[in-house]
């Protein structure tokens, strides 16, 4: 995925997140309705007057709008993982979760079996 792809797909899970349509971001941002579309899908891109807007209205940095890390420094979750826990039953999304815990189990007992002299 490309640089474009990347924010693009920032921008629109931002929105998202904030409930609103790609009309109302286009409106806020004072672009047309069909470039807010394109630059979501990755084949145009904001100019920086715009990257700053969309910063400013939905309170993230710029790191984090271009690169996908968060002020603390850490990379963000790709979108694909949020978008599949949020599309999920409840069922479906304590499954994930059991995944995860047993994910992080078997890392545990790698890194203790890493550590133990032979």
């Amino acid at each position: 995925m490309n640089l474009t792809e990347s924010i693009g797909k920032r921008l629109a899970q931002l929105r998202k997140e904030h409930h609103m349509t790609q009309e109302q971001l286009a409106e806020k941002l004072d672009i047309s309705i069909k470039h807010c579309s394109c630059v979501e899908r990755g084949t145009a891109s904001l100019s920086l007057e715009r990257m700053l807007d969309v910063c400013e209205l939905f309170n993230v940095t710029l790191d984090y709008l271009i690169r996908g890390i968060s002020p603390d420094g850490i990379r963000t979750l790709p979108p694909k993982v949020l978008d599949t826990f949020r599309d999920s039953s409840e069922s479906e999304q304590k499954l994930l979760l059991e995944y995860l815990d047993m994910y992080h189990r078997l890392v545990d007992h790698d890194k203790k079996k890493e550590n133990v002299p032979v």
